[in-house]
């Protein structure tokens, strides 16, 4: 930094040696010469001189001082020397060019080889021996200079002002060491440097005090500093500047706090240590913070706040500004996006995202986040500040988050993420109770949101899991749509709860109640219900499985449909059909479409447990299109032509209403009776014979085996007895019994078979 290089007090001391070389000169020619008296000098005075001049040269003849003054006084004792009206020229080693000294006086004591300058100085640098200089000179002006013609060190306390190419500044107090080339300004520093383009904005360096090595090209700035340039400020303890081509190439600051304050944007940023790298017009190129660093972007919608043991700036200056491209947090990095609080209540929620490295990108111009990125695990919170939102915690290896307007996220990309998501402030007041936060994991995790920050649609894929209390579900693929808080799953969807399981190709779960919709090789299985709030046709203490190719799960699960190639089971009981429906409300099922129920026997024994079937299971079976169970009267009614099995006996009709027993009941069979109406046609079928009965209606008791037929002249063919029509007819499977009432006035018609003689 040449342009505050002091050779001031350097002068100054060639002026004492030239002094002391012209009198001891002087003197010695004239004891040599004994020249004639000269005039009477002035009381006071041992020797004067008018239009003075000396000089040395090198040893290859090239000018290295010369000395100028209009008058020269030595006093009466010889040991003061003043000089009126100085002139000095110091010469660089090519003789080209020198810098030049001029001040009104100077006084030397001869004592203590010291000199002194009472009045301005002001030294000229680089100045052409011939023509005119190619550009503005540098110029240094400064009073009351004391000078030690021994050491060459000069000192002022007077105040001080300097120009040069490229700016100007002021101190009060300078002192200079020629031998180090060190400059030290005592306090109150103002420097301004002018950029390498004239229209740059200049930079102003302020400072309590300020040291300049000249060999070094480094300025030390202390106990405060400030850098300022346009609304940029740099406010520090202790800094040091470094020079590179007389311009400011970096500075090294403590305790630093910078602004960049604009109508279009707002910067802050702070560090224990700062480093900033300039380019030649004083554009900050780059920033590294270290220790508690910390960057603030204040943008239209909402203030970004970025922290990191070390937070690195990058900076765009293409456009003659200094605009935020980049930062990068290393330690501790955390970035919290917090909004404008918005009068109406809608204000969106506060994003705080954290990882040992955060990357942080600007949109043109610096105003702006685009991205958001992370090169190691980390977390993406979002705080809400509306009491129906909901807390929520990204967890994530790498993260990518994207930002639209007023700096609200707009996308992210995680990878091995887990979510968390917390019940709402306002849940929380409806119901204090059974309020589950909710997880979610996937290797891969990709997210949108809409204009207000709020989440759209999260997509999560491979080895999604999700929890919610007893909630659990699983794929390969899921996907959250949050303004319905429908979850869909994709590819081995699982779903689960405290009541039971359901698995398919595809799931659509609705989070709130818990209802889904399955497609595609579903199969459920639900758990024994211990409030018995399940069906009676099937045992409450066992659990029920299902399958179909869709199931639907509505009501908060109180009423499920199973459609296409539906079957219901417990161990060997099952209804199947092409659909069932089942009311939990109700308790009630309705089947409908190719209607198969088939129900195992019980034995039980004699403490009324059930026990294995001795030999082949023994099954009632009733197939129909069209089966309505209902709970209340544990009766099933089968209707549009209905076929009936029970071991040895098949029974036909239209309808058929069954009626079952308790399952606590001691009867062998779930059965207890059953009644057929419209063209019945029983067949039983025994060893040595076969029985058919047919009527318009009839009535079946399991326990006696009783069968009874009314109705359009009922009739039995027994292939031992013959056969036998009667208005009522009622016969025993288990025996020969047969009882037979006939209508008044009406015969009881019976043909008897007879034995064929032997």
């Amino acid at each position: 930094m040449r342009s505050v290089r002091w050779l001031l007090l350097v002068a100054i001391a060639v002026i004492a040696v030239a002094v002391f070389g012209t009198y001891r000169t002087q003197r010695r020619r004239a004891q040599a010469n004994q020249r004639a008296v000269p005039p009477a000098v002035p009381l006071g005075t041992s020797a004067n001189a008018f239009d003075w001049e000396w000089g040395e040269s090198t040893p290859n003849g090239k000018p290295s001082i010369e000395v100028h003054a209009k008058r020269q006084t030595v006093s009466q004792d010889s040991n003061r020397i003043q000089l009126q009206e100085v002139e000095l020229q110091i010469f660089q080693k090519d003789g080209k060019k020198y810098d030049r000294v001029r001040c009104p006086e100077a006084e030397m004591t001869v004592s203590d080889k010291k000199l002194y300058a009472p009045g301005e100085a002001e030294i000229t640098l680089d100045v052409p021996v011939k023509g005119d200089p190619p550009h503005p000179l540098t110029s240094i002006k400064a009073a009351g200079i004391n000078f030690d013609s021994v050491s060459g060190h000069a000192v002022t306390d007077k105040h001080v002002s300097f120009h040069f190419d490229g700016g100007e500044g002021t101190s009060e107090g300078a002192s200079y060491d020629p031998d180090s080339r060190t400059l030290h300004l005592d306090r109150e520093v103002r420097v301004n440097m002018r950029g390498k383009d004239p229209q740059s904005a200049p930079m102003k360096v302020e400072a309590g005090e300020l040291t300049y090595s000249e060999k070094e090209g480094v300025i030390h700035l202390g106990p405060w500093s400030r850098l300022t340039r346009a609304d940029t400020v740099i406010n520090a303890g202790a800094s040091v500047v470094k020079l590179l081509d007389k311009k400011i190439d970096t500075v090294d600051a403590v305790d630093a706090k910078g602004v960049d304050k604009r109508s279009d944007r707002n910067l802050e940023y702070s560090a224990a240590n700062i480093h900033v790298k300039y380019t030649p017009d004083h554009l900050m190129e780059k920033l590294n913070g270290a220790g508690n660093a910390r960057l603030v972007s204040h943008g239209k919608g909402s203030d970004t706040t970025m922290l990191g043991d070390t937070v690195d700036l990058f900076f765009n200056t293409e456009t003659g500004e200094s605009e935020l491209a980049s930062a990068v947090a290393h330690g501790h990095g955390s970035i919290e996006s917090k909004p404008v609080p918005d009068p109406k209540g809608m204000t969106p929620d506060t994003k705080v995202m954290k990882s040992e490295t955060l990357n942080l990108f600007m949109k043109p111009g610096g105003k702006d986040l685009s991205r958001v990125t992370t090169n190691a695990a980390g977390t993406l919170e979002f705080l809400p500040n509306q009491a129906a939102r909901h807390r929520r915690l990204l967890k994530a290896d790498q993260m990518d988050v994207a930002y639209g307007d007023k700096n609200e996220v707009q996308s992210f990309h995680a990878v091995n993420a887990a979510t968390e998501t917390y019940p709402s402030e306002e849940e929380r007041k409806r119901k204090k109770t059974g309020l589950e936060t909710a997880y979610t994991s996937s290797k891969v995790m990709d997210a949108s949101f809409d204009e207000k920050g709020e989440i759209k649609t999260m997509k999560q894929t491979d080895n999604f899991r999700y929890s919610e209390g007893a909630r659990k579900a699983q794929s390969d693929f899921a996907t959250l749509d949050n303004a319905t808080n429908v979850m869909n799953l994709e590819n081995h969807a699982r779903i689960s709860d405290d009541t039971g399981t359901t698995i398919a190709d595809h799931i659509q779960l609705q989070q709130s109640t818990g209802d889904f919709d399955a497609k595609g090789h579903v199969s459920t299985t639900r758990l024994a219900d211990a409030k018995k709030t399940s069906s009676d046709m099937l045992d409450k203490d066992e659990p029920t499985r299902g399958m179909a190719d869709h199931v639907i799960s509505a009501e908060r699960n109180h009423l499920i449909h199973y459609i296409g190639n539906a079957v219901l089971w417990q161990s060997s009981n099952r209804i199947q059909a092409d659909k069932i429906d089942v009311d939990r409300d109700k308790k009630s099922i309705l089947a409908d479409g190719n209607v198969v129920s088939q129900f195992l026997d019980n034995k039980k024994d004699d403490d009324g447990k059930p026990v294995a079937p001795a030999g082949t299971p023994v099954f009632t079976i009733v197939k129909a299109p069209h089966m309505v169970y209902t709970d209340a009267d544990r009766t099933a009614l089968y209707t549009g032509g209905t076929d009936f099995w029970r071991p040895t006996l098949t029974v036909k009709c239209l309808t058929l209403k069954a009626w079952l027993n308790d399952n606590n009941s001691d009867a062998d069979s779930r059965l207890n009776h059953a009644v057929g109406d419209g063209k019945v046609d029983i067949v039983q079928i025994a060893k040595d014979r076969k029985r058919v009965g047919t009527g318009e209606h009839a009535e079946y008791y399991t326990d006696e085996g009783k069968i009874v037929l009314t109705g359009g002249e009922p009739k039995l063919d027994d292939s031992l007895k013959g056969q036998t029509v009667a208005d009522k007819l009622t016969y025993f499977t288990d025996d020969d019994r047969l009882l037979l009432e006939g209508a008044p006035k009406k015969q009881v018609r019976t043909h008897l078979l007879r034995k064929k003689r032997t």
